[in-house]
């Protein structure tokens, strides 16, 4: 497993900034926000880890942003779309780190 730096200082401060203040505006917000503020925050974290150059597998990467931000304003207009692709992304995630692990387990 890689043990690079993927993230900026600033990308790191930028994200950290991003879900400390969402989390203090959610206290007053509708609770489906909540979602919304956490699949952001997962495609900006993928967006300066991309920008990095750094990545062993960028394409998993691009492929999950990019769907990411097609679909996540959908919530405010599609809600059943919305919810398909929290799943949809939550088992991308799953898969690839199910991948990563037996490779892993295969190399060692």
């Amino acid at each position: 497993m890689s043990q690079r730096m993927v993230v900026s200082e600033e990308g790191l401060y930028e994200v950290l900034a991003f879900l400390v203040s969402s989390a203090q505006i959610l206290v007053n917000e509708p609770h489906l926000y909540g979602t919304f503020r956490l699949i952001d925050g997962a495609s900006r974290l993928i967006g300066f880890a991309l920008e990095s150059g750094q990545l062993e597998d960028e394409e998993f990467f691009r492929r999950l942003k990019e769907d990411v931000d097609e679909r996540k304003f959908l919530l405010m207009t599609d809600e059943d779309t919305y919810f398909q692709l929290l799943e949809d992304s939550t088992r991308a995630m799953a898969r690839e780190m199910k991948k990563r692990a037996s490779a892993q387990e295969a190399g060692a």
